[in-house]
């Protein structure tokens, strides 16, 4: 979905009637827009990006894709992607059958939605746990449609429809500044330094970011840290302090009561769930997450 099949791997992870599920890790450099792509399949098709960025172009209009988003796909979509940045990205991708689609969403447009930090949580736990050996295939349906589900609000709800208001080098400058965050969360950014990195006024730029995405530039910060600690909590990370440090927060107690507050549970007891390997213990980590 990010791009340059030269330099994509895609592991299927569940294939029914009802859902397939894929693994995509993507290792391209940092690029132009590549040549225009399109959903070819008659399944619609929901990127959930687990680590990294990159940007796709749909009618014009440049549209940052990372941790805090989704990206929608509709039938005959057409798109070109570009990377920011030379680090790749990893995300799962849910390619969903029509009928099951408008059971669950109504249906589907191109477009692209805001996750909260409790979908990112829930997209780590079963992406892990349908990467474990062994899951048969109804369990594996079910741990999917659960995801799907969790899901559901976030990708019914179009991203903040306050930005269509906004010019179109306002909607660009705030894109521009999604990808700049994204590409490495852990930096310590002040609204001067945004600024001068974006070459406009930090007061408008503030401004317009938030009428855009519906929340200030240090919530969208905080969310893209925590995206970061949860997948490095699902690799086992044990050094809670030199996480925080590492995802750009300055005290570890600072980070453990933010993760706590969005997840509503410590990173040790997140960690804890994230690397259980077995599908039928997946029900407490998705309850936990929402």
């Amino acid at each position: 979905m990010s791009g340059m099949a030269e330099h994509q791997s895609a592991r299927v992870l569940v294939e029914s009637p009802l859902v397939r599920v894929f693994d995509v890790i993507c290792r391209a450099p940092r690029s132009g827009y590549g040549v225009m792509e399109s959903n070819s399949t008659e399944w619609s098709q929901i990127g959930l990006p687990r680590r990294g960025v990159f940007v796709v172009e749909r009618c014009g209009e440049p549209v940052v894709v990372d941790t805090n988003t989704a990206l929608l796909l509709g039938l005959e979509d057409e798109y070109r992607v570009r990377h920011p940045t030379n680090d790749g990205d990893e995300g799962t991708v849910l390619a969903v059958a029509p009928h099951l689609l408008e059971d669950v969403l109504g249906g589907l447009g191109g477009r692209a939605a805001s996750l909260r930090p409790r979908d990112r949580l829930a997209v780590c736990l079963v992406t892990r746990a349908l990467n474990e050996r062994g899951p048969d295939q109804l369990e594996a349906e079910e741990a999917t449609l659960s995801l799907l589900a969790s899901l559901s609000h976030a990708l019914s709800q179009p991203m903040s429809e306050n930005g269509c208001r906004l010019g179109p080098a306002q909607r660009l400058r705030v894109e521009q500044t999604r990808a700049l965050l994204a590409s490495s969360p852990e930096t310590r950014w002040d609204l001067s330094g945004l600024g001068r990195a974006l070459r406009c006024s930090p007061f408008h730029l503030a401004r317009q970011f938030r009428a855009a995405t519906g929340e200030t530039i240090s919530r969208y910060v905080l969310r893209l840290r925590l995206a970061v600690a949860v997948e490095r909590l699902a690799d086992g990370e044990r050094n809670i302090a030199a996480l925080a440090l590492a995802t750009g927060f300055s005290h570890h107690s600072h980070f453990s009561a933010r993760f706590r507050r969005e997840f509503g549970l410590t990173p040790s007891h997140a960690r804890d769930i994230l690397t259980k390997s077995k599908l039928d213990e997946l029900r407490t980590g998705v309850a936990a997450a929402n």
